[in-house]
């Protein structure tokens, strides 16, 4: 191993929400600031702007290259039972409103991350799910085409889109060049193992704490109980060499949004580094 190069790229999700908005100028020099090598835009159902970034997307691009980092993209898309949008959009259609997004932010990692706009039946998310298989089909190869990797994120149990570890399983078999975005904190600790074995799949991982057995409280490293180093010595053993994107911040679950404070993602960030690490952060 290159001893002066982490094991797995460290970044954050940039702070682009109403709540709590901040230039993505801003997020990407205090990204760097911390040595991160990356940084989360999310997408948007219409793509993205100069009034959502602060800075028009040229000004993002060079501002990337010229600071050594990469963007990666997020994608939220809330559907119903029909697999649209409330605004009748599909995410196929979503995809390609971000295309010039990503071309001019260089962006190669992409991923989707359906939920359910309304509550479903059991058997509307089932259909759902297998509904979503073609859409997945055609966005791999949408990406292939534009130069990206697609790929999947699951959802906590309690959002059950895509939750079930059969749902995806299924969706990677059916779409051969489609990734996985592994997200820690939305997985119950009895299921770890069966998780695990999809990281040759995984391209992408989302990282932020919660208190066990609960999931999905995305809290700053250390105020949860999952064990970080152990995760990123399992990833390593299994060969995955992608990022780790910190998304903390809190959901009403665990108290409300605002967590993701410069005080927290400086302390997360470096308590992410020594666990991709492990053994290794002595070196650092």
């Amino acid at each position: 191993m290159n001893q002066t190069v982490p094991p797995v790229a460290i970044g954050f999700n940039a702070r682009l929400f109403p709540i709590n908005w901040r230039p993505v100028s801003h997020e990407i020099a205090f990204a760097r600031g911390l040595g991160c090598d990356c940084i989360q835009i999310h997408g948007r159902e219409q793509g993205i702007d100069a009034a959502y970034l602060g800075m028009s997307l040229a000004a993002v691009g060079d501002m990337l290259i010229s600071n050594d980092m990469s963007a990666v993209m997020e994608i939220v898309v809330r559907v119903g039972a029909n697999g649209r949008t409330a605004s009748s959009v599909t995410p196929l259609d979503v995809l390609r409103n971000n295309l010039d997004a990503i071309r001019r932010l260089a962006i190669r990692h992409v991923h989707w991350h359906f939920a359910p706009a309304t509550r479903l039946t059991d058997a509307e998310l089932c259909a759902l799910e297998a509904m979503l298989i073609d859409t997945l089909i055609v966005g791999s190869d949408m990406a292939r085409a534009n130069g990206f990797t697609l790929a999947l994120e699951h959802n906590e149990p309690d959002v059950p889109l895509f939750a079930r570890i059969e749902a995806i399983t299924q969706a990677l078999e059916a779409a051969p060049e489609l990734g996985f975005v592994w997200d820690l904190n939305h997985t119950p600790t009895n299921e770890l193992n069966d998780w695990l074995d999809l990281a040759p799949r995984m391209t992408l991982l989302h990282v932020s704490d919660t208190p066990l057995p609960a999931v999905n409280h995305h809290l700053p490293l250390g105020q949860g109980s999952i064990d970080f180093e152990a995760r990123f010595c399992e990833l390593r053993e299994r060969g995955y060499r992608g990022a780790a994107i910190l998304e903390i911040g809190g959901v009403p679950k665990s108290g409300g949004f605002g967590r993701d404070t410069d005080e927290a993602l400086c302390d997360s960030v470096a308590r992410l580094r020594r666990a991709v690490w492990g053994r290794y952060s002595a070196m650092i």
